[in-house]
């Protein structure tokens, strides 16, 4: 067995060497395969993933690697049988007081029926792993049986490998734990270990085993058992769908019930229109788990169940996910345990992994579960969150305004920046958001600078009302929610923030005026349904080349105005609306339907397959977007790094001689210490380098990786969020400086 590279001898500790001789040892001896599968990753940061398959001559403790627990036989007529039955008990699922416990009760239960066991430590955290053997080979449908009875009488069994027949596999004695050391064996040397699994236990042993556990276990496992009799012997136990098995768990709720679709990125979801989530939904999303072990990853599944059954899609529900503000209850979503009892962040790839799993569990789920009067067309109360009801309330006031309020200069970024403020109501479910103008600018698809104008426009209007002031020192940022009485301003260019106001009264009078309510459109909760799309076409770059107003008109046209009239529904001059219907048809945007007489009367544009995307690519402003989100977010950073300069500054000279001289600001921090506790750059006069600090930051937090995956979202159509591209805030416990 080869041992080069980093896992070579002249590179190995005493102890690293002891486990490869173990861990070579037992493969050569006992694997039901050629090849082992190794994980993903790379050194120090390994994934609990292992798609990799490589020669058994190949396996080291320089990666951690899976043993194949079951092999295929011409006398088994083809199919799988497992050669050993790995028991893995895992401290997430109840702590290592309890392992202990169990491996103890199950090492007595096992033996009781002459079947002998070698336990392996299998890394740093207090897991344990029992494997046995079959050398006849155990029917899938039998291991199962076991393994769902064992289950219920001992809550730290993980029966994943035992059910995968195909890929279940275990990491054997001596292999790498991601989290460091080996798996050890405790009470056998590799020798004598080999010997109890090459000699195994006969099939009547563990049928006895499997009795006894079935009637230890009471109606689970009876429940268990007459599915696989059910099954019949070399006959799949669960439903497939869309080539997954469907978990007994949830194919006991029934058939499926509620229609499958799938949305534009193939990803399944139910058939039913997009709502909200209800206040209850939203409340539960912000309760944190519990501590105990096993407690997020149990808190996930109800939670993303909801989402599905309210019409969201695969990416909806990871776009709420990725906020740990809004959703703490999934933030086994973003984060895994560790063998310390704290959690590290996931690698984009196993987070997507999880992300889909449990999406395409949830959903498969909530297709089986009993319908309710809404499934029959009898729509009960919606049950809107605070935050849904403010942003349809918003929409509402906006659409039914007078065009001249959005036709002036001003109009169109306002009326974005009212859209993005609905935007995050209706993601936190909360009326009272925070008005971040780096990322409204983002969503607004403006500069950060115009981004701050609307919005104090918008709040002089009457639109908003601010609840708290920004706090530079504090790092938040300026709180809102809506206004239903505000006092007129003496600006001449203010306009209430009023539907229904007189002909030329602008409210600049200086007096009061009281927010009329709109009237609630039919199809409030639809305007809610496509907020997402209607925020991912106002960002788009396109407009960099065209102009913000030429958006309107696109709006316009394609909820069916005709093309005479649109300067009516817009607001704009009818030079200035057929100006934007020639670039928007000339871009391939739209096409034009009517007479032909070249009067346009009667003509009406229809929308064309071509993306925003694609359109905004030919004038060369496609990336705009994913350029904002990237700026905001890198500016976000350095503006952190200068309050913690300001803050350093101000501190007393022996203060700073205790804390110690800080690292320079081009040393770039290790993982996971502090990223703002160097010294903040400065130039030859001693003056603050905000550029200098700038680019420092970008290169910290990789701002082409965040570009690229922004440049992705715009791409698809998906909304741009500074919030999903870097859903870790800046650590507010941090020392400071």
């Amino acid at each position: 067995m080869s041992l080069s590279g980093d896992g070579g001898p002249e590179h190995q500790d005493p102890e690293s060497a002891h486990a490869q001789t173990v861990l070579s040892a037992f493969l050569t001896a006992l694997s039901p395969g050629r090849q082992v599968r190794a994980a993903a990753g790379r050194p120090g940061q390994w994934v609990n993933h292992y798609p990799v398959k490589l020669p058994l001559a190949e396996a080291t403790t320089a990666r951690p690697v899976t043993m194949y627990l079951t092999a295929k036989r011409r006398r088994w007529g083809g199919g799988y049988r497992f050669l050993f039955v790995v028991l893995d008990l895992d401290v997430k699922r109840g702590g290592v007081a309890q392992v202990e416990s169990d491996a103890t009760e199950l090492t007595k239960l096992l033996a009781a029926h002459g079947i002998r066991s070698v336990p392996v430590r299998s890394g740093p955290g207090g897991g344990i792993h029992l494997w046995a053997a079959c050398p006849d080979g155990l029917l899938p449908s039998e291991v199962r049986r076991i393994a769902d009875a064992a289950a219920v009488l001992f809550p730290t069994l993980d029966i994943v490998p035992l059910t995968n027949e195909g890929s279940g596999s275990v990491r054997p004695p001596g292999a790498a734990h991601r989290d460091g050391g080996y798996a050890r064996l405790t009470e056998h040397t590799v020798g004598q270990a080999v010997t109890v699994l090459r000699d195994g236990s006969p099939p009547a042993a563990w049928e006895a085993l499997r009795t006894t556990l079935e009637a230890m276990a009471g109606a689970p496992a009876l429940l268990g058992a007459a599915r696989a009799r059910a099954a019949g012997p070399g006959t799949a136990e669960r439903v497939r769908a869309g080539g997954r098995v469907v978990p007994h768990a949830v194919t006991d709720r029934g058939p499926v019930v509620r229609p499958l679709t799938t949305d534009e990125d193939g990803r399944v979801r139910l058939r039913r229109p997009w709502r909200p989530l209800s206040a209850r939904a939203v409340t539960a999303l912000q309760r944190r788990p519990a501590a105990e072990s096993g407690a997020h990853s149990r808190a996930v599944h109800t939670h993303v169940r909801t989402m599905a059954l309210s019409g969201w899609s695969y990416h909806q529900m990871r776009e709420h996910a990725a906020d740990p503000d809004l959703t703490p209850a999934l933030e086994w979503l973003r984060t895994a345990s560790t063998s310390t009892g704290g959690r590290k962040k996931l690698t984009a790839a196993e987070a997507d992994r999880r992300a889909e799993r449990v999406w395409w569990l949830a959903v498969q789920d909530a297709a089986r579960l009993p319908r309710r009067p809404a499934d029959h067309g009898h729509p009960a109360d919606p049950d809107l969150s605070p935050g849904a009801r403010a942003a349809a309330d918003l929409l509402a006031r906006v659409e039914a305004a007078d065009p001249e309020h959005w036709s002036r200069p001003s109009g169109s970024a306002d009326r974005n920046a009212l859209r993005a403020v609905a935007y995050l109501m209706l993601r936190s479910g909360s009326a009272d958001v925070t008005a971040d103008v780096r990322r409204m600018a983002v969503l607004m698809g403006r500069s950060k600078s115009t981004a701050a104008l609307s919005l104090g426009r918008v709040i002089a209007d009457g639109w908003l009302t601010v609840t708290q002031d920004a706090s530079l020192t504090g790092k938040t940022g300026r709180r809102v929610t809506l206004a239903h009485a505000h006092d007129c301003t003496d600006d001449p260019h203010h306009m209430c923030a009023v539907y229904n106001e007189a002909p030329g009264h602008h409210g600049s009078d200086g007096s009061s005026s009281r927010n009329a309510a709109p009237p609630s459109p039919p199809g409030a909760l639809a305007a809610l349904g496509g907020l997402a799309r209607v925020i991912s076409e106002q960002q788009s770059g396109i407009w960099q080349g065209i102009g913000h107003p030429a958006g309107r008109t696109l709006e316009a046209l394609v909820g069916g105005v005709r093309v005479e009239e649109v300067h009516q529904v817009t607001g704009y001059s009818r030079r200035t609306s057929r100006r934007h219907v020639r670039v928007l048809v000339g871009l391939g945007l739209v096409t034009l339907r009517g007479a032909g007489d070249g009067s346009w009367r009667g003509t009406v544009a229809v929308r064309t397959g071509r993306s925003l995307y694609e359109a905004a690519a030919e004038l060369g402003t496609a990336t705009r977007p994913a350029e904002r989100a990237m700026a905001g977010i890198v500016d976000r950073f350095r503006f952190h790094w200068w309050l913690r300069e300001v803050r350093w500054c101000s501190l007393p000279l022996p203060d700073k001689r205790r804390r110690g001289r800080r690292a320079g600001p081009d040393q770039l921090p290790l993982a996971g210490a502090d990223p703002h506790g160097r010294a903040y750059p400065r130039d030859a006069d001693h003056q603050a380098d905000h550029g200098r600090a700038w680019d420092l930051e970008a290169l910290r937090v990789d701002a082409a990786a965040i570009a690229a995956a922004a440049d992705v979202m715009a791409r698809v159509g998906h909304v741009v969020d500074t919030a999903a591209l870097w859903p870790e805030p800046e650590d507010q416990r941090a020392a400071t400086a």
